[in-house]
């Protein structure tokens, strides 16, 4: 936690929800909106009254902005591999992370669809309720319902999953395109 002029403001990993996690990463990845409007909209987002941010002067606007990056908090590459969640226990895995080609798919639609709000989508993909069958775990009520409440975690049990998952997606693609550059 920061604090910018006299509010405390968010901007540790272990501070935020999955939830704040999407909408911070939605608000500075805004491609459509200016890099100084995105970190305006940021503080205001993260509790700064809109006045309050249009009326600094710029230069300790910036100054803000270097204290809100300079976080202390580095994110853990342990894997939480179960969570409890409204009495349910859910499980990633037991000793590796493997992740099928139905859930990549789904993973993958997710993030292409909604590319700020994915995370605890793939969450829900990831973690299983241990008293479910697997057609009722790929459900799409299923997902979206475990989706809503994996939202509520803190953002820094998504991070290494986030991690595996995009490192995956990446090694895969180029796998695939070397093979199907041979193909043609």
């Amino acid at each position: 936690m920061v604090k910018i002029k006299e509010f405390d403001v968010k901007n540790e990993i272990n501070e935020f929800t999955i939830e704040q996690f999407e909408n911070v990463s939605r608000i500075l990845n805004d491609e459509e909106v200016e890099k100084f409007e995105r970190w305006a909209n940021l503080l205001i987002y993260l509790g700064v009254p809109e006045s309050e941010v249009y009326d600094l002067e710029f230069s300790e606007f910036v100054e803000y902005i270097k204290i809100f990056s300079d976080t202390k908090v580095k994110p853990s590459n342990e894997f939480c591999k179960v969570i409890e969640l409204d009495g349910y226990t859910y499980t990633s895995h037991e000793d590796e992370l493997k992740i099928s080609v139905r859930e990549m798919k789904m993973i993958e639609k997710q993030v292409s669809n909604h590319p700020h709000n994915y995370i605890s989508y793939l969450m829900s993909v990831l973690f299983k309720r241990n008293d479910l069958t697997k057609a009722e775990h790929y459900a799409d009520a299923h997902i979206k319902h475990k989706a809503k409440i994996i939202r509520e975690l803190k953002a820094e049990v998504a991070v290494p999953y986030l991690v595996v998952v995009a490192e995956r997606i990446n090694q895969h693609v180029e796998k695939l395109n070397e093979v199907t550059e041979s193909v043609e």
